[in-house]
Formats: structure tokens, sequence, C-alpha cells
């Protein structure tokens, strides 16, 4: 009888240790499979096959208020301020894509950061001289469109240009 129970208790260590190795290997791969998962700070891009200028966004909806100097935001073409659905938009062109994704970024990144870490009352004063804070930008082409409040209306802006 002896012997019967130390042969079960072997079979059961057996098993629970085999069970407690598949479940490492599980934890393992799906530890794995998070590692490859796209980057959180990465900037939000949408439509990179396009080219848009100022244009495109107004047919959109987007409301041109005002042009401002090119001189402080290294390599844009141009910098449009505006709104769209009662939000400020600020709206920089860049020669190509990979101009957008590069200094556009790195622009960008710069003036939200700029933001959230003023102290100027909820206001910041950015490169184009505009006093708006924006809170997010995507890369939308060669533009990068910085959102005041919620960067899924300027998605849908992006969205509604043809």
């Amino acid at each position: 009888m002896r012997l019967l129970a130390q042969v079960k208790t072997g079979w059961f260590l057996v098993l629970v240790m085999a069970g407690a190795a598949a479940l490492t290997l599980v934890a393992c791969d799906t530890k794995s499979t998070a590692t490859n998962a796209p980057d959180e700070d990465a900037p939000f891009v949408v439509r990179d096959s396009d080219t848009f200028d100022v244009d495109s966004f107004v047919n959109a909806g987007w409301k041109k208020s005002k042009e401002f100097s090119t001189e402080t935001v290294p390599e844009s073409n141009a910098i449009w301020y505006g709104f769209y659905k009662s939000q400020d938009v600020e709206i920089r062109f860049y020669g190509s894509h990979a101009d957008a994704l590069g200094p556009g970024v790195e622009s960008a990144s710069a003036a939200v950061a700029r933001v959230s870490n003023a102290n100027l009352q909820g206001n910041a004063i950015f490169a184009s001289g505009q006093r708006t804070q924006y809170n997010d930008f995507l890369v939308a082409g060669n533009a990068v469109i910085l959102c005041q409040l919620d960067i899924d209306v300027c998605a849908e802006m992006v969205q509604n240009i043809p």
C-alpha cells in the first residue's frame, strides 16, 4: 500500500510540475507578444501616403484664420491656425511625410510638452506666436496637426478630406 501511495504521489508531483512548466511557457509567450506591441509614445499617423495643402483641410470643414511664419518651426513649409468644431487647430505642412514624421513630430512633441509643463494659467505661446494650449497632435501625410482638446476631432477632420 505504501509503495502504491508513493507512486501515486510521484505521478501527482510530475503532473503539478508539468502544469507549472506549461503556465510558465504561456506566461513567457504572452510577455514576448506584449513587447512587440506598438510604442505608446509613437505619434498617431493617418493617411500616410497622401499629400495635403491648406485647401484640403478647408474642403473638410476647417476654418482657416491666420498664417504664421515658419522661421521657428524647422523644415516646415507653411503653418496655419484655424478652427474645426469649435476647437483651435494648428496645421504645419512639410515637404514630405518623412519630414512630418521627423522634424515635424519633434517640433509638435516639444510644443505639447511645453504646454503641459507651462505655468501660464492654461495658455502657452507656441513657436507660431498663437496663445493656445494644444493637448495632442497627429500626423496626416505631409502635415502635423496640433489639436486643442480632442485628437478624435482632428482625426475626423482628416477623414473628411476627399
